[in-house]
C-alpha cells in the first residue's frame, strides 16, 4: 500500500481507462428524500465492538492502531453501533496514515502478509470482530479482492492507497436491480461491480465493519466528502425504519476471575461461558496466541518443556510475540476501555497475592470485580459435554482399529489367493515339463524305430501298416493325456477362483463403561500448569474472599463450604504424590540439625585426639626375595 512510484500510478491509470471503457452502465439511481424517523443514538464505535488495539479519537470518526509490544502484528476491527436492515446506505474511509512501526530486535523470520492491511465491509451483531473469520462478514480490501463466505475470494476491484476517500455501499433495496449487493467507490468513481450478499446474510441487519493494521483511518458515517455519480444515503442518514441500533451496554462491566484448578476443566468451563456470553473479552496468554493466528501469524506446533496452557510457548519467531510483548500491552489499555472482561489466569487466580495484583488494575467505579469459583463436582450439562468428548476419542480409536483390522484381512486374503496362484501355477509348471520329456522320449523312440526300420529293409506292406496303426494309437493317448491335463489346470483355475469371502466385521459403536462415565473431566494432550509450575505452588492455593476486594464472589459448581472442602483434599493428595520443588527446612530442623553438627564435630575432635595417643604399628617385614627359574637342561644333539 501507498507506493508512490510512477510506474504503479501509470499501471492504476492505464486500468483506470480500461474500466472506464468497458464497465457497464451504472444501474444505481438517485434516492428519494428520507421522512422517516432517525434513530436515537448517534453512529460511532462503542469501545465493546472494538479490539483492545483500536483507539478511537475525535468521537470516534478517526481509528488509530496500537504499534507497540507486537501489536503491530495484530489486526484490528471495529464495528458501529448502527445496522442497515433494508435501504440503500454508505459509509465513507480514508487512510490519513500509514505507519512502519519498529520490530525490535532481529527476528528469525518475516511476519506473512502485508504490513499495512485495510478491510471495509458490513457483518452481523453475532460475528466476530475481525473481519473474515466466520461466513456472517463480508469485505473489500486494499488489494482489490472481496470475500465472503469465510473463505471464498476473488479479485473484483483496483487497489485503493493513502489519502483516497472508498465509499462503501450496501444496498439492500428490493426495488433496486442491485438489490442484496455491495459496491465500492474510490474518490466518486466506482471500481468495483456490485457483488451479491451470501444467502447466510440476506435479510439480516448488517452493520458497517473495518479492520486494518498499521494505518489510521477517518470513518464517515454523516454527509459525504466525496459525491458519487448518483445520490444515496449515509448510514446516519438512515431511519427507524430502515436503521437498527446495536447492543447496548448499561450499567457496569464486569470482570469475572475464573478460580479453577489445574487439569479440572477450567478452560473447558471458559469455552462454555464465552460461548453463552459472547460479548466479554478474554484476557490471556491463549487469547494472544489465538488473535496471532487469526492475524495470518503461525506458531511453531512442536512441543516445548515449558508449554502449558496457562502459559503457553508458541514460538513465533519474533521476538516482540514470543517475550509476550504484547500482554504488557494489552494489560495497560484493558483498564481503561470500559467492556466485559474475563481473566484467565489458572495459577494467578489460585493464589491470593497474585490475584490482588490483578485486581489492582480493575479499581475503576465502571467495573464490577466477580471472583467465579469452579470447582467441585461439575453441572450435569458439563458432564454431559465432557462424556461427548470422551466418546468421540474413543470411538476414534476403535475405527483406527477396525480400519486396521479390516486392511489385515483383506491383505491376508489376497495373499492366501496369491499363494494358490503360485501353487497352481507350479503345478502346472510341472505338468508341461513332464509333457515335454514324454514328447522327447517318444521322439527318442520313433528315431531308434526309424534307424532299425532302415537297417533292416525290406518289410513288407503289412508291417508299415501295423506300424500306421500304432502311431495312432498312440497320438489318440496322448491327445488324451492332453485333455485330462487341460481340464485338470482348467479345475485348478475354478477352485481358484471360488476363495469365499470372509464376511466383513461390522463397524464398532464405542460406549463408555462405567469407570469412563465416572471421569467429569476431560484431559488434553497439553497440561493447565507445567510439573515444576504446579509442585512448586499448589501449598499456596485458596479460595477468593470478598475482603480482597471482590465485589462478588459465586460459586459455579459446589457451594463455598464444598468447594474449600474440595480444595483441601486436593491440596493435601498433592503433598502426598507431587514432588515439592521449593521445600526448605523449618526452625525444628534448623535447631536439630545445628546440634548434631556440633556433636559431630566433638566426635570427630576425639577420634583425631585417640589416633594422636595410639602408638605407631611397626612397619610389617620385607617380602622374601623371588627364587631365580631353574635353567633349562640343553637340547640333545642329534646322533
Amino acid at each position: 500500500m501507498g507506493e508512490p512510484d510512477a510506474k504503479r500510478q501509470k499501471t492504476e491509470e492505464s486500468k483506470d481507462v480500461e474500466m472506464k471503457d468497458e464497465a457497464p452502465k451504472e444501474l444505481e439511481t438517485d434516492c428519494k428524500e428520507s421522512k422517516a424517523k432517525p434513530l436515537k443514538e448517534e453512529v460511532s464505535f462503542e469501545a465493546s465492538e472494538c479490539t483492545l488495539n483500536v483507539v478511537p479519537s475525535l468521537g470516534g470518526r478517526v481509528l488509530m492502531p496500537l504499534t507497540d509490544g507486537g501489536m503491530q502484528y495484530l489486526i484490528a476491527g471495529a464495528r458501529a453501533n448502527v445496522g442497515i436492515k433494508k435501504g440503500r446506505y454508505l459509509y465513507e474511509v480514508k487512510i490519513v496514515e500509514s505507519l512502519t512501526p519498529s520490530e525490535g530486535a532481529a527476528r528469525s523470520r518475516a511476519p506473512p502478509g502485508p504490513r499495512n492491511l485495510v478491510r471495509l465491509g458490513f457483518s452481523t451483531k453475532e460475528s466476530p470482530l475481525l473481519l473474515g473469520e466466520t461466513d456472517e462478514s463480508v469485505f473489500f480490501d486494499n488489494e482489490g479482492f472481496f470475500t465472503c463466505e469465510k473463505t471464498k475470494k476473488e479479485s473484483v476491484s483496483q487497489r485503493f492507497q493513502r489519502d483516497q476517500v472508498l465509499a462503501v455501499l450496501l444496498n439492500l433495496d428490493d426495488k433496486s436491480d442491485n438489490k442484496n449487493t455491495v459496491s465500492l467507490f474510490r474518490d466518486g468513481v466506482r471500481v468495483s461491480q456490485p457483488q451479491k450478499l451470501p444467502d447466510a446474510l440476506v435479510g439480516k441487519p448488517l452493520f458497517p465493519h473495518v479492520g486494518f493494521k498499521n494505518v489510521t483511518l477517518q470513518v464517515n458515517f454523516g454527509p459525504q466528502m466525496v459525491p458519487l455519480p448518483f445520490k444515496c444515503h449515509t448510514v446516519a442518514q438512515a431511519g427507524a425504519t430502515d436503521g437498527v441500533n446495536g447492543p447496548a451496554h448499561s450499567g457496569k462491566c464486569e470482570v469475572v476471575f475464573p478460580v479453577g484448578l489445574p487439569d479440572e476443566g477450567t478452560f473447558d468451563w471458559l469455552d462454555g461461558f464465552l460461548e453463552k456470553n459472547p460479548k466479554f473479552f478474554e484476557l490471556s496468554d491463549r487469547a494472544i496466541l489465538k488473535w496471532a493466528e487469526k492475524s495470518g501469524i503461525p506458531h511453531n506446533k512442536a512441543a516445548s518443556w515449558k508449554h502449558s496452557n496457562d502459559k503457553p510457548d508458541p514460538q513465533f519467531g519474533m521476538p516482540l510475540l514470543d517475550d509476550f510483548s504484547t500482554r504488557r500491552v494489552i494489560n495497560a489499555v484493558a483498564a481503561t476501555q470500559p467492556r466485559n472482561y474475563v481473566v484467565m489466569e489458572v495459577k494467578a487466580n489460585l493464589i491470593k497475592e497474585e490475584r490482588t495484583q490483578l485486581l489492582k488494575r480493575f479499581q475503576n467505579s465502571c467495573f464490577k470485580t466477580v471472583a467465579e469459583v469452579v470447582m467441585g463436582e461439575p453441572t450435569p450439562d458439563f458432564k454431559a459435554k465432557t462424556h461427548t468428548a470422551l466418546l468421540a476419542d474413543k470411538q476414534e480409536k476403535e475405527d483406527k482399529e477396525w480400519e486396521q483390522r479390516k486392511i489385515a484381512k483383506k491383505a491376508e486374503r489376497e495373499m492366501r489367493i496369491k499363494q494358490k496362484k503360485l501353487e497352481a501355477a507350479k503345478k502346472k509348471a510341472e505338468l508341461e515339463a513332464a509333457k515335454k520329456l514324454e514328447e522327447l522320449e517318444k521322439e527318442k523312440q520313433e528315431a531308434e524305430k526309424k534307424a532299425a526300420e532302415a537297417a533292416e529293409g525290406g518289410e513288407g506292406e503289412k508291417k508299415e501298416g501295423e506300424a500306421d496303426r500304432a502311431e495312432k494309437v498312440e497320438k489318440k493317448e496322448e491327445d488324451v493325456k492332453m485333455e485330462d491335463v487341460k481340464e485338470e489346470v482348467k479345475e485348478e483355475e475354478e477352485k481358484e477362483e471360488e476363495e469365499p469371502e470372509e464376511p466383513e466385521e461390522p463397524k464398532p459403536v464405542a460406549e463408555l463403561t462405567t469407570e469412563e462415565k465416572a471421569v467429569f473431566f476431560y484431559r488434553k494432550p497439553v497440561t493447565d500448569l507445567t510439573s515444576w509450575v504446579l509442585s512448586s505452588s499448589f501449598a499456596n492455593f485458596t479460595l477468593p474472599e470478598k475482603s480482597e476486594g471482590f465485589d462478588l464472589v459465586r460459586c459455579a459448581w459446589a457451594k463455598e463450604n464444598d468447594s474449600q472442602e474440595y480444595l483441601k483434599k486436593w491440596v493435601l493428595s498433592h503433598k502426598i504424590t507431587s514432588r515439592i520443588e521449593d521445600l526448605s527446612p523449618g526452625e525444628w530442623f534448623k535447631t536439630k540439625y545445628a546440634e548434631w553438627q556440633k556433636v559431630l564435630a566433638e566426635w570427630h575432635a576425639k577420634q583425631k585426639e585417640h589416633e594422636a595417643k595410639a602408638p605407631v604399628p611397626a612397619p610389617p617385614p620385607p617380602p622374601p626375595a623371588a627364587e631365580p627359574p631353574a635353567a633349562e637342561p640343553p637340547a640333545a644333539e642329534p646322533p
